[in-house]
């Protein structure tokens, strides 16, 4: 047994062979999170010695831990900038025998999931148009796995799957939109599948499309009686809501504004709220017409009897005897002479006649009358022509005659109101004057911008109690006798301060940092109003002279209450509105604490602003604000 035992101690040892295990061997890892690479050595008695480097010799930017055999090179938080080949060196010295060396490497490989896309746009969307609308994926790895897919409703648009190597994302989807696109949503996918893991984020935005305006209703024709009231109404849809305009046409075409929105209320009809009317629904984008006619009927006026030429009639002389009378519907007119003819009837006609007598002698003497009638009754007037017989005596002869002649002229010498600025709902008043023989009569006509006109009113001042926006436009005054008639113009300018002020901020009010928005205004007034965005936090303002603004890059520090204030020379109108910046990480943390203070600061300031902001609007009637650096 003794000499067993010793042989085997004796008996030579075989060498244990130096290696190291990696592990894991092939790691992925999500930015953000930790990355452990455990790098072991066998075969070694002694002391190993550690090394971790790259293959392409840079930095690892990890912590080293090491204890025997075993190494550890820990990535925490892993990012992009950890891909690498990472090498484990190490070295065995055993006493008596050579250095072992060895190494093992593998590939760190790290992926980023999407975050929400985001979703913007060019411009407004409009029917028919071709526009942009950019799906941003920020914050991506590796972006040749990343999958974007444009979905209006449930039906894929696009679906793009190529991508340069880069961290932020875009996809751009030029789309064509229709009215029926309004209001539905269009959605941005994205989609991340490395194996390991999938993720899935998308972002829904609901199109806002403008169209021009379509399905136009219309009052149907309508009977009314003179005197009596009576409504109006048209509606059409379009984005943005329609405005309606209505235009009164005569029997040449031309036309003059009559009123504005969707119902007209005349409250007592006259002959010259009678014809064609013609409603235009209109918008940014287009407009639509429609029309419809208003018959006014009633008992004819009173006939107007007068004489061509006027003045004394002698024997011999020729003489036109013209009537007319203006009525619904049109009535017969009808001419007689009551005595030296029993009464016959000399000439009829439609609304008007006339008839012309040549040769007079006194048998032509006597009562005139012209007669309108209709369904709704008649009316009759008269005139007394007396025709002078000259029978010349030699005492006649040698008597001296002394008459004063009239002589008629036309009209002369005319003076109209000059151009006048007049604020809406106010009242004005227009005055035309000539001279002529016989006095001229004063006729208003308003013209529109294609020279059309209508009757606006008669007699040598026009008097507006509240002006509308249909009163604004050019104006004809024609003075008018029987022998002949001129005209002259002036124009009133309506002006009112801005109303109805809209905003629309796109994407949304709350964004994310580093992202652009585009706020869009709206409002009406005359002149075209000009509009200001103040942050009241700090009194930063903008100008814009159409009423949008581009916001880029934006952080925390643009977050807030806003005021926008449209002005013009007439007046202003102002809302307010906030922007707010998205919080990605909802996680608590220490910070938390602070906010309500925070917050109550802010709200403090923002007030001070705005009362001394609105202060200061009062005193110069507008709100404009220094600019502040």
């Amino acid at each position: 047994m003794t000499a067993f035992a010793l042989w085997i101690v004796l008996l030579p040892t075989a060498a244990s062979k130096f290696v190291l295990n990696l592990t894991p061997k092939h790691p992925m890892a999500r930015v953000g999170d930790s990355l452990v690479l455990t790098c072991k050595a066998s075969g070694c008695a002694e002391a190993v010695t550690f090394t971790w480097s790259s293959l392409i010799d840079q930095s690892l930017y990890g912590k080293t831990e090491t204890n025997g055999t075993v190494s550890l090179q820990i990535f925490n938080p892993l990012g992009i900038h950890h891909i690498n080949t990472v090498v484990c060196k190490a070295t065995c010295r055993t006493k008596g025998e050579d250095t072992q060396n060895a190494q093992t490497s593998t590939k760190v490989n790290v992926y980023a999931l999407p975050k929400d896309p985001t979703i913007s746009r060019s411009d407004l969307l409009t029917e028919g148009q071709e526009s942009n609308l950019t799906c941003t994926v920020p914050d991506v790895y590796p972006a040749e796995r990343l999958i974007i897919e444009w979905l209006l409703g449930d039906e894929v648009l696009l679906k793009q799957d190529e991508h340069l190597e880069v961290q932020t994302v875009t996809s751009v989807l030029k789309y064509r939109p229709t009215a029926q696109n309004n209001g539905q949503n269009v959605t941005c996918r994205a989609t991340l599948d490395i194996g390991i893991d999938k993720r899935t984020r998308e972002t829904v935005a609901s199109m806002t499309v403008q169209y021009s305006p379509r399905n136009i209703t219309i009052s149907e024709n309508t009977q009314v009686k003179i005197g009596d009231g009576f409504t109006l109404t048209c509606r059409a849809e379009g984005n943005p809501e329609p405005t309606v305009l209505w235009r009164k046409l005569d029997q040449d075409g031309r036309s003059v504004v009559a009123g504005e929105g969707a119902t007209l209320l005349v409250e007592e009809a006259s002959w010259s709220h009678g014809g064609e009317y013609e409603c235009v629904a209109h918008n940014v984008v287009g407009n639509l017409t429609a029309h419809m006619t208003v018959n006014v009927q009633g008992p004819p006026e009173k006939p107007v009897l007068y004489l061509s030429p006027s003045g004394e009639l002698k024997a011999g002389d020729s003489v036109t005897i013209t009537c007319q009378s203006e009525s619904g519907p049109q009535g017969r007119v009808a001419l007689r002479q009551l005595t030296g003819s029993q009464g016959a009837e000399l000439e009829s006609n439609q609304g008007h006649t006339s008839i012309t007598v040549q040769s007079l002698t006194a048998r032509d003497s006597g009562l005139y009358e012209c007669q309108a009638t209709n369904p709704y009754g008649k009316q009759t007037s008269s005139i007394n022509i007396t025709v002078f017989n000259e029978l010349y005596t030699e005492t006649q002869r040698t008597t001296t005659t002394v008459a004063s002649m009239t002589v008629q002229y036309s009209p002369r010498n005319i003076t109209i109101s000059e151009n006048t600025q007049v604020k809406i709902g106010d009242g004005f008043t227009l005055t035309c004057r000539a001279e002529g023989n016989p006095e001229p009569t004063v006729l208003w006509r308003k013209l529109d911008q294609d020279g059309r006109s209508v009757v606006a009113g008669e007699g040598a001042t026009l008097l507006v109690e509240e002006a509308s926006w249909s009163h604004g436009g050019e104006y004809e005054c024609v003075a008018h006798n029987v022998v002949g008639n001129l005209t002259a113009h002036m124009t009133v300018n309506v002006q009112a301060p801005p109303t109805n002020l809209s905003v629309e901020v796109f994407p949304s009010a709350e964004f994310e940092k580093g992202q652009n928005v585009t706020i869009w205004s709206w409002a009406v007034g005359v002149p075209a109003p000009s509009a200001t965005l103040v942050r009241l936090r700090d009194g930063v303002e903008m100008h814009s002279s159409d009423g949008t603004f581009h916001l880029v890059h934006l952080g925390p520090e643009h977050a807030g209450l806003y005021l926008l204030n449209v002005t013009n020379v007439v007046g202003h109108q102002s809302l307010s509105f906030s922007l707010s910046v998205s919080i990605q990480d909802k996680s608590v943390n220490p910070k938390t604490v602070i906010i309500p203070a925070a917050c109550f600061v802010f709200m403090t300031a923002a007030a001070t602003t705005l009362m001394r902001f609105l202060k200061r609007a009062k005193q110069a009637n507008s709100y404009e604000l220094e600019r502040t650096v």
